[in-house]
């Protein structure tokens, strides 16, 4: 008997951890996409054989997220992770090319990342204080997203020995597994040895001992990754609104380095990119600002808008 499109995305998710060497985060985010369009060829076909993922089924799919709101970005995520899945039944013979190819790539918007001024971050690193354990954690949290560029991902990942005080620069493991050394802003390596301070008195109080995360909760457990998010976005949202997000610091690294005459293939590696790209939005970004200053300040500025 043929395996079903569930044992094969099991077969495929354990092919990419393996060969392609993908984060947990990333497994877990092809599994729900792909798991998505099995439930919607279910609703037509008991028999979830390969052969069921044609494209009009993947067309179907898409075209019901579509119409559901969901935005061009996620659906094109999606679609990106439906493509991997059917090359890789393709290279395992359950199908004969790959259905994906055949559908129209949707056009981008051209969204540019939300980014702050530099005076507005300020303005939130200012608000953090340093009165107990979770102030100085916070602290450091937005200090080092915002004085290495490092994803949320990468930052909870650290352990005590990446971070190097005497040279300012911590090692990280970024996308695939591609290790890369980024250097700290004073003011993240300041906050990073306060916090190492403040975690030290915390884990003392505990009756278990030190666990080896470097970031913990307020019960001294691992900080997951939602309750940093919390955290974070609760920092920006105090004066930004609740649609902020720790990767808006990510944002603001980049395109504060390059507003201040940073050479692009630099960011690129800073921000652990492979390709540049996916750097160079923020040239975008950047020029949309200048322009902005531009009809702010010129005498003439207002007849260009």
């Amino acid at each position: 008997m043929s395996p079903t499109l569930p044992e094969l995305l099991a077969d495929f998710l354990l092919d990419i951890s393996a060969r392609k060497r993908r984060s947990g985060h990333t497994i877990a985010a092809y599994g729900s996409d792909i798991r998505q369009l099995i439930e919607h060829v279910r609703k037509d076909a008991p028999d979830l054989g390969a052969e069921r993922l044609s494209v009009s089924a993947i067309r179907g799919h898409l075209q019901e997220l579509a119409l559901s709101g969901l935005a061009r970005a996620s659906i094109e995520r999606k679609r990106a992770a439906i493509s991997e899945f059917a090359k890789y039944l393709v290279r395992a013979g359950r199908l004969r090319e790959n259905p994906t190819t055949r559908l129209g790539r949707a056009r981008s918007s051209r969204k540019l990342p939300q980014v702050y001024s530099q005076a507005q971050v300020a303005a939130v690193l200012d608000r953090a204080g340093d009165s107990d354990f979770p102030a100085v954690r916070t602290r450091a949290l937005l200090e080092f997203l915002y004085g290495s560029g490092l994803r949320i991902s990468e930052l909870l990942s650290l352990r005590t020995l990446d971070v190097d005080p005497r040279q300012g620069t911590v090692r990280v493991t970024g996308k695939g597994s591609k290790p890369r050394v980024v250097p700290l802003s004073r003011a993240a390596l300041a906050a990073f040895a306060d916090y190492v301070t403040a975690r030290t008195k915390h884990v003392s109080a505990l009756p278990a001992g030190a666990p080896e995360a470097l970031w913990l909760s307020d019960r001294g457990k691992p900080l997951t990754r939602f309750r940093a998010y919390r955290i974070v976005r609760d920092a920006l949202a105090a004066l930004y609104g609740d649609r902020s997000s720790p990767h808006v610091l990510r944002h603001c690294f980049a395109t504060h380095l390059l507003e201040r005459g940073a050479d692009l293939r630099a960011v690129q590696e800073l921000l652990g990119h492979s390709s540049l790209g996916t750097t160079q939005k923020y040239t975008h970004v950047t020029a949309e600002r200048l322009k902005l200053v531009h009809e702010q300040a010129h005498p003439h500025g207002e007849k260009l808008r």
